[in-house]
């Protein structure tokens, strides 16, 4: 007996068993991923506050950047990888889940590379790398002081007012009215209510890229404003304070600069400083003479007291306690000079540096204010300078 098959019976039979085959072939395969997934975990990396970037390379040199600063990876438990971190100014703290990550014994803090390299392995868990990198300030701080009726030294309180420039303009100049329209209109970073703490410290928050005016608040005097300048240069912060007779006050290497406030006139020392266009201390070494200056610009000849005299050309000779010096020496680009300046206006003359030149040669020197403390705790005015070359 012959049997006959119709045609589409036996395509639905061939489908069914290429579907049959096909599944038992790719059941092995799910089962191997189904293990794969079981065995790996993720790493997450996330870098916070400062400047900086981090790469992964693993044992065969595959390179994963960590994109954005904050990014996920699946890893076999147990892998090896290098993490290569640069930063602009170093790594507060490395930390896994929320401690400190101890890497040969050590914990991965206060790093002050700025290309830094560790070992890691990861676990059969999720894990989360925290790396707490080291952020540059723009901020200032006014130290008050004042003597009391016997002559003693104590703290001083005091008020100070911050705004954004454009709102205080738009304010008509008065600090007040500017800072309700920077709370109605601003953000929050565009202005600050500050009050000193009781040993006179007042200390601001930091400030974003830009101009503000800064007023002390006095119930018995008006006070004059002072402008606060944020400035970026490749993402590098440099702050600094000017004052209204065009005196600047630098900040200091984490970005705080540093104000004695004083009920009396302060004696301080001057320190001459060379920077060039990108406000970097330019390490050269050199001499000069300074002249001393009239109010209208001339030059002050002749002029004497026991410590400081001027020529008939107005060059400055001063006395340190053995000689008179009329030249005055640069090293790595710092000069202090021997004695205390009186009030006034100067100006660098015949200068002779090695790897470059003035730029801006007068200055101004006021013992309203002064730039912080010397490492004798003596007060200093710092006189930056700027230059070209090197």
């Amino acid at each position: 007996m012959n049997i006959y098959l119709d045609w589409r019976i036996m395509m639905s039979f061939k489908k069914l068993l290429y579907i049959s085959l096909s599944l038992v072939i790719l059941l092995p395969c799910l089962s191997c991923n189904l293990v794969a997934k079981e065995n790996t975990s993720s790493l997450h990396i996330e870098l916070t506050d400062g400047l900086g970037t981090a790469e992964i390379l693993t044992e065969d040199n595959i390179s994963y950047p960590v994109d954005g600063g904050d990014d996920s990876f699946s890893f076999n438990k147990d892998t090896k990888l290098k993490i290569i971190m640069h930063s602009k100014y170093g790594i507060d703290s490395i930390k896994q889940n929320n401690d400190t990550l101890i890497n040969k014994g050590n914990k991965l803090e206060k790093i002050k590379k700025k290309d830094f390299t560790f070992i890691y392995k990861t676990k059969n868990v999720d894990t989360n790398l925290s790396i707490n990198l080291t952020e540059m300030h723009s901020r200032f701080k006014i130290t008050s002081i004042k003597e009391d009726d016997k002559g003693n030294v104590i703290a001083a309180q005091s008020k100070y007012r911050c705004v954004k420039k454009s709102f205080y303009e738009e304010a008509n100049e008065n600090i007040d009215k500017a800072i309700e329209l920077a709370q109605k209109n601003g953000l929050e970073s565009d202005y600050q209510i500050l009050e000193s703490d009781e040993n006179g410290v007042l200390q601001s928050n930091d400030f974003l890229k830009g101009t503000y005016i800064i007023k002390k608040i006095d119930d018995e005097f008006e006070t004059e404003p002072f402008e606060l300048i944020v400035t970026r240069n490749k993402d590098i912060p440099y702050t600094y304070i000017r004052l209204n007779n065009g005196y600047e006050l630098s900040s200091d290497k984490t970005g705080t600069v540093n104000i004695i406030e004083n009920n009396q006139t302060i004696q301080s020392a001057t320190r001459i400083i060379l920077k060039n266009k990108n406000d970097k201390l330019v390490e050269d070494d050199g001499a000069f003479k300074i002249k001393m200056l009239t109010s209208d610009g001339k030059v002050l000849k002749n002029y004497k007291n026991d410590y400081l005299k001027t020529n008939k050309k107005g060059y400055i000779s001063m006395y340190d306690g053995v000689r008179w010096i009329s030249t005055f020496t640069l090293k790595k680009g710092r000069c202090v000079l021997p004695v205390v300046l009186p009030n006034g206006d100067y100006k660098i003359a015949k200068a002779n540096l090695k790897d470059s030149n003035f730029k801006t040669s007068g200055f101004k020197i006021s013992s309203n204010t002064i730039s912080g403390l010397d490492d004798d705790s003596q007060p200093i005015n710092d006189i930056v300078l700027k230059v070209k070359g090197n």
